[in-house]
């Protein structure tokens, strides 16, 4: 009973870190996010988590792997990959429902992934790989779903679907940069707009 009990505060202590590091890396970022302040938010013991993870570190590579995980299969692949609606709308309520997201944060919060991808890709190579792979699935989905659109002739076919798929990755980026500098979601809406009416055909 007693080691029953101990192997399932274990398991608790474990996803508690996972989740506080999600929250904290969007807020805090790599470097100024000590293990003090990740056991704080957790509420557990420093002996737990070293008991599950050897370094903050691995902690952070784990929190990287669920967050993209969830992020794939609650965002990406319901919408992108819905077939019983047409690619321009996919993606335009792909990108209405990211806005949403960051509305909800009144923009005080930024992607764990940009600003990784900013603070750790030169000294951790790791953190640069898991980036790396996180980006080229993103990129594959939306490359997928505005090569539909090429097909179906509602995206314009004078730009590579990889190469639409980056610009729309780089205004996502740039868009949750700003809104998370001015506190302002309008940016996020605005630039929404004008990336999928570079993207439309207008034949």
């Amino acid at each position: 009973m007693t080691t029953s009990k101990v192997i399932n505060q274990d398991s608790g202590s474990r996803e508690k870190l996972i989740e506080a590091t999600i929250r904290l890396m969007g807020s805090h970022g790599f470097e100024p996010m000590g293990i003090s302040l990740i056991l704080e938010e957790a509420g557990v013991t420093k002996s737990n988590f070293y008991y599950h993870f050897k370094s903050k570190e691995e902690l952070c590579l784990t929190a990287l792997d669920q967050m993209a995980d969830t992020f794939f299969e609650q965002m990406v692949e319901p919408i992108l990959s819905d077939n019983s609606i047409k690619p321009d709308r996919r993606l335009e309520k792909f990108l209405k429902n990211l806005n949403s997201k960051m509305q909800e944060n009144c923009c005080q919060k930024g992607c764990p992934f940009v600003n990784l991808a900013a603070e750790t890709s030169e000294f951790h190579p790791s953190f640069r790989e898991k980036i790396e792979d996180f980006y080229r699935r993103y990129a594959d989905a939306i490359a997928a779903c505005v090569g539909e659109g090429q097909k179906e002739g509602v995206f314009r076919r004078d730009i590579k679907a990889g190469d639409a798929a980056n610009l729309v990755l780089s205004a996502i980026n740039g868009s949750i940069v700003l809104a998370k500098v001015r506190r302002d979601p309008v940016v996020i809406e605005a630039n929404i707009k004008a990336t999928l009416s570079m993207l439309k055909s207008h034949q």
